[in-house]
């Protein structure tokens, strides 16, 4: 059973993101998506897309 569980929550982490702007968890798959020195980063909004987008690279 603890397998089971286990199991569950990798499937669920390897669909799930966090939005670097806000900290709100996203699924990968219907997420806005920006992509940064060879990484892709998911948003829950636009406007968070956007504030991404207009901050220079670090």
């Amino acid at each position: 059973m603890w397998n089971f569980f286990r199991r569950k929550r990798q499937q669920d982490s390897d669909n799930i993101a966090v939005d670097p702007i806000c900290g709100m968890a996203v699924e990968k798959a219907t997420a806005l998506k920006s992509e940064r020195d060879g990484e892709t980063y998911y948003f829950c909004s636009q406007t968070c897309l956007h504030t991404f987008e207009s901050q220079p690279v670090r």
